[in-house]
């Protein structure tokens, strides 16, 4: 069974998966489960939320547990697979101007990054789609790590995908010698906050899950951007250049793999039984088709959540 893309929902509509456990550690279009290699299983989990930012604890609490659950302390599996796309080539950012770094276009120069081994059908794999598991309940699953970090490569953001965990913050490091000012647009900036190679991490804390864009507002590499995701648990990633993702610690049960890309406007999702120590296998496929206009996302569809 060939796992298809849908339409999203128009995006005001769209929510962040805030309140439901969501793992993305990748996605592809799955025509069944495939158990291979063996997972690890997590230690204890933290006691309470992450909180790294600003935001008072309960506020934290009222998003990522509202109703008090305890946490997960049971066994956990693995969710692998690859992401990836049909139908036209991504086509070229035409309104961008990468004359002072020519390396960029690499990055951001198409709409959006695929891989160049195309399978019999012709779809190949997706780069920077998101990726979530869903469908659990009765417990939550606490983030374990503090922080999120990205690193400034030459003139590119180093991820055109980030995904988090609200109550994380994002630590935005650089190795190249001039300026740079990461700033989330929808968020609220204070203060102007600039880093290059000689300076420690900007410090970047998302005000509530959702969708965020970050942008350099230097305004020197107005190509660069990068869709942020903070998201209500810890199971996500996000799908490399071979559109690979894998996803550890997820709970054991019947789960479902979500996927997305917000340049495609679509998702896909497979049903996958996770087991004890045992990663399963969840490819997701993905559609493109043309339009004149890309519009930028606005969370999850209310169907992520669990």
């Amino acid at each position: 069974m060939e796992m298809r893309a849908t339409r999203l929902a128009p995006l005001a509509a769209l929510v962040a998966i805030a309140a439901s456990p969501l793992a993305c550690h990748g996605g592809s279009s799955s025509s069944g489960s495939d158990a291979s290699s063996i997972s690890p299983q997590p230690g204890p989990p933290p006691s309470a939320p992450a909180h790294a930012t600003p935001i008072p604890m309960a506020s934290i609490e009222a998003y990522v547990n509202p109703g008090h659950l305890p946490a997960y302390d049971g066994p956990t599996g693995s969710i692998e697979g690859t992401i990836r796309v049909d139908g036209p080539a991504a086509p070229d950012r035409k309104e961008l101007d990468f004359g002072k770094c020519p390396d960029a276009a690499f990055v951001y120069g198409k709409l959006f990054r695929e891989g160049s081994v195309a399978a019999l059908d012709g779809s190949r794999p997706l780069a920077d789609a998101i990726v979530a598991v869903t469908g659990y309940s009765g417990f939550y699953v606490p983030e374990r790590a503090d922080a999120v970090a990205l690193k400034i490569d030459g003139c590119t953001f180093g991820a055109k995908t980030v995904a988090m965990t609200f109550g994380q913050r994002l630590d935005i490091s650089s190795s190249a010698n001039e300026i740079w000012a990461p700033t989330l647009t929808q968020a609220p900036t204070p203060a102007l906050m600039v880093v290059n190679s000689h300076t420690d991490p900007v410090k970047l804390y998302p005000p509530h899950p959702g969708y965020f864009t970050l942008v350099d507002t230097t305004m020197a590499h107005q190509y660069a951007q990068t869709d942020v995701y903070a998201l209500l648990q810890p199971l996500h990633a996000v799908s490399g250049i071979d559109g690979h993702y894998r996803i550890d610690g997820v709970p054991v049960g019947k789960m479902k793999v979500n996927a997305r890309l917000a340049a495609l406007g679509r998702e896909a999702s497979a049903e996958v039984e996770v087991t004890k120590g045992v990663v399963q296998h969840a490819d997701l496929l993905l559609h493109y088709a043309q339009r004149t206009v890309v519009p930028r996302d606005g969370g999850f569809p209310d169907n992520w959540k669990k």
